[in-house]
């Protein structure tokens, strides 16, 4: 073996030249699209933006569910996987209530946006996840804070809970 040469030096390949800042500019040009465009998770249930809430409600002749959850808040993704995510329950969810996620964003924007504020404020919405009922004509049905199972949820949104049915083991 011959011994390392300390003041030896290799030239760079010239492609590592032009491939490293291709590669850096384009890591760049993603970040900062998706900065505009945030990834939208997929979904069983059909989210309504909040702004065409009331009026696909009246189209429809169906009651509006809002609801309103957090990215930080642990009973909502268990409400999220338990419920949403289960195929048959996320149908029958689509067929009877205009659905409206409403994301509260105090905690990672220090403020929300201020028709998701006005709803957290009409509805006196204190807890996560907290699901609302209202009719086409405004008339609220009624209100479930927290998630209490499978079970008391699908009571609350009056589907029929199948038989032997019981949510997806956690994940």
């Amino acid at each position: 073996m011959r011994p390392a040469n300390p003041g030896a030096t290799h030239a760079l390949p010239r492609w590592l030249l032009v491939v490293v800042p291709l590669l850096l500019a384009a890591r760049v040009a993603s970040g900062l699209y998706e900065k505009d465009h945030p990834p939208v998770p997929s979904s069983l249930v059909a989210w309504v933006p909040l702004e065409q809430a009331e009026a696909l409600s009246r189209e429809r002749g169906v009651p509006i569910l809002y609801e309103f959850s957090a990215d930080w808040c642990g009973p909502c993704h268990m409400l999220e996987r338990d419920v949403f995510d289960s195929d048959a329950d996320a149908r029958r969810l689509n067929a009877r209530y205009v659905a409206v996620r409403v994301k509260d964003r105090r905690e990672e924007e220090g403020e929300n946006p201020p028709a998701v504020q006005a709803l957290i404020d009409k509805y006196k919405v204190g807890a996560f996840p907290t699901l609302v009922l209202v009719m086409p004509d405004g008339k609220e049905l009624g209100q479930k804070r927290g998630y209490h199972g499978y079970t008391e949820t699908l009571k609350f949104l009056r589907l029929p809970t199948p038989s032997g049915r019981r949510p997806a083991p956690r994940r």
